[in-house]
């Protein structure tokens, strides 16, 4: 695999091939792609939607022909465009971000290396910005 795709996070990796795709994809063929869990391809797909304004995307829901389910739509997606901004972001070691803890001085983890107590802490302050 080519170095340059190792560091990439898997939000990224998504919506380049999504974008790469020029078209409307769903989220079981995204999950198919990259050979993971449909629902950690929505919830993938979502964090992109909803937090990365960096990439420029439009969706549309299709009606599943799905009886007895609780949703009866489907949501596709099409990338339109990623910021280079993005890109340097990334690049560059600054670009790892704070625990969102109260302490300044504490060493900056990444949200996938917190510990348990950590991501609880993490979570709290994410709902209590809203």
């Amino acid at each position: 695999m080519c170095e340059e795709y190792v560091d990439k996070p898997l939000y990224l990796l998504i919506a380049d091939w999504v974008m790469a795709q020029n078209r409307w994809v769903s989220a079981k063929e995204i999950a198919g792609q990259f050979d993971i869990p449909h629902c950690k391809a929505i919830n993938t797909v979502s964090y992109i939607l909803a937090e990365v304004g960096e990439i420029e995307c439009e969706t549309k829901t299709i009606p599943n022909q799905l009886e007895g389910r609780g949703c009866q739509c489907q949501r596709l997606v099409r990338v339109r465009k990623i910021s280079k901004l993005l890109y340097e972001r990334l690049k560059s070691p600054a670009s790892v971000k704070s625990t969102l803890c109260a302490n300044p001085s504490a060493p900056m983890v990444p949200p996938g290396e917190l510990n348990r107590e950590q991501k609880w802490q993490w979570m709290l302050s994410k709902t209590m910005r809203r």
